[in-house]
């Protein structure tokens, strides 16, 4: 059984940790305008999932 330790980390997923890369390498930035505020929320998959809905409610 795995002890509190790992229950509070949980694996990494590969593909958030290749996007936030991205992120904070500058690959997302260059593709928006000089006026968006460059402060973000860190990238997991709850901040995926809520983007996720609010784009299905636009379409």
């Amino acid at each position: 059984m795995a002890g509190p330790t790992a229950a509070a980390h949980p694996p990494k997923d590969e593909g958030l940790v290749e996007l936030e890369e991205a992120v904070h390498n500058g690959g997302f930035w260059r593709l928006v305008p000089e006026s968006v505020p460059r402060v973000y929320a860190k990238v997991d998959r709850k901040l995926l999932t809520h983007v996720e809905t609010c784009l299905r409610r636009l379409t």
